[in-house]
């Protein structure tokens, strides 16, 4: 299997929520970096917590990886996430009670593999539009950005 072929294996396990296969890509060496929280996660756990997360604060999550690009070991994916806000957030912008909202939010991520293991996850994603599109009202009268 190609290293696109081991990404795209991923988002379709994301897409089922499908948690066993997304933890069976993380090893002890894993890291994942979430870039608009400046989280870094590490460890086994690396790769599933921060899926596992998001799926509590959007179930229906679906993320449409439109293009996805690998060089060797390093794959990007660029897409769009649609959701419904129906789990507490806690963002840079401070907790984000559910609102039932949906979103559609543009994403890039980059991945580093050895084999069939993410040994380094820099996941970016507009975090402006998502807030723009859940709560407004944070963003002091900002809203007419797209």
């Amino acid at each position: 299997m190609t290293s696109a072929e081991h990404i795209r294996r991923l988002y379709d396990a994301v897409n089922a929520k499908d948690l066993a296969t997304i933890a069976a890509f993380g090893c002890e060496e894993s890291e994942w970096l979430d870039v608009p929280f400046d989280y870094l996660a590490t460890g086994a756990r690396a790769i599933i917590d921060p899926w596992a997360a998001w799926f509590g604060y959007f179930p229906d999550s679906y993320s449409d990886p439109v293009h996805i690009t690998a060089l060797g070991d390093t794959v990007v994916a660029q897409g769009l996430t649609k959701a419904t806000h129906k789990g507490a957030f806690p963002s840079p912008a401070g907790r984000l009670d559910p609102t039932g909202r949906t979103i559609e939010v543009r994403f890039c991520d980059v991945y580093r593999l050895r084999g069939d293991k993410i040994i380094r996850a820099d996941s970016y994603f507009d975090f402006y539009s998502l807030l723009r599109q859940i709560a407004p009202e944070r963003l002091n009268g900002h809203t007419n950005a797209s």
